[in-house]
């Protein structure tokens, strides 16, 4: 592959109808859609079990704090390129099994299923697929050139302010 970064660069961008934020008590951030990353694994490599697939290496739970139980799935995605497939790319993921709330105690019968879903996301990740949203501040060889421009034509306010008066 003569362009190391041509994957990353096809990747990174997620759009905005595949983004949606959340804040769950412990932090906050932007979730993207995964079935938009399932397109993009096919955009780039063809259908799933033909140009890439997983294997499912591991599904265990852990208990945690105050009776929490997680699900937990190890996968490794393998995507073919030029005719050659890849060696694993390994991802780890979670999801609550047992969560135990101010509510009671709730179980999730689809546990399995989202600790897969994400693990297939951080292997996904490793080729850089939605890379922007981990990691905003990355340039492209454009940033800079973009960013200059904007300050050529970008005046700055005169913005002033009379501390001797005060508003009514």
């Amino acid at each position: 592959m003569e362009n190391k970064l041509a994957i990353y660069q096809e990747v990174r961008a997620v759009p905005v109808e595949a983004q949606k934020a959340f804040n769950n008590g412990r932090f906050s951030g932007t979730d993207i859609n995964p079935m938009w990353r399932i397109k993009v694994l096919t955009e780039q490599f063809g259908p799933c079990g033909i140009g890439w697939y997983y294997t499912i290496e591991k599904l265990w739970l852990e208990n945690g704090a105050e009776g929490n139980v997680t699900a937990n799935a190890q996968v490794n995605l393998f995507i073919k390129v030029n005719g050659e497939w890849s060696m694993p790319i390994p991802g780890v993921g979670g999801n609550s099994f047992i969560t135990k709330t101010q509510r009671g105690v709730s179980t999730s019968d689809e546990c399995y299923k989202m600790a897969l879903t994400d693990a297939i996301s951080v292997s996904a990740k490793a080729l850089g697929v939605g890379a922007d949203i981990y990691f905003a501040t990355d340039r492209t060889k454009y940033s800079s050139q973009q960013e200059a421009k904007k300050s050529e034509t970008t005046e700055s306010p005169d913005i002033s302010f009379d501390w001797g008066k005060q508003a009514a």
